[in-house]
């Protein structure tokens, strides 16, 4: 069995319920961003640090949601690119400018568009030797 082949039959572990919590996730995550950065651009600190806060224990639940990938490397860039962002959250926490949260929110954003584009049906497996093989995942 090729690594690809492997790789992709290790993804089923993500069946559509964890999949539907991951975009459950990822839309609530978002929601609470929009919410805070539309508090910090009307000056209220104190409502924007409210929404970090619920952003920042979802950033956490998602994280653990990629824990179990098969892929250990991409789970510790993974993990220290949800370490940065943590980050990030705190410093806005502290002080909410609207441009860090934009920033916050397209990170996110382009994880999830990597995240659908990992879950994308393949039915081909890359060249090996020059041959293109058909895969059925069922």
């Amino acid at each position: 069995m090729s690594k690809f082949t492997h790789y992709v039959q290790s993804l089923v572990v993500f069946g559509e319920e964890r999949q539907q919590e991951i975009r459950w996730l990822f839309d609530s995550l978002d929601n609470s961003l929009a919410i805070a950065e539309r508090n910090a651009d009307f000056q209220r600190s104190s409502s924007a640090a409210s929404s970090l806060k619920h952003a920042k224990n979802l950033l956490n639940f998602l994280n653990r949601c990629f824990s179990d990938l098969p892929d250990k490397q991409l789970v510790n860039h993974l993990d220290d690119f949800f370490s940065m962002v943590d980050k990030a959250l705190d410093q806005s926490i502290q002080m909410p400018l609207v441009e860090d949260l934009e920033e916050i929110r397209a990170l996110i954003n382009e994880l999830q568009k990597g995240w659908e584009t990992l879950l994308m049906p393949s039915t081909t497996v890359p060249e090996e030797h020059g041959q293109t093989n058909l895969m059925s995942i069922a």
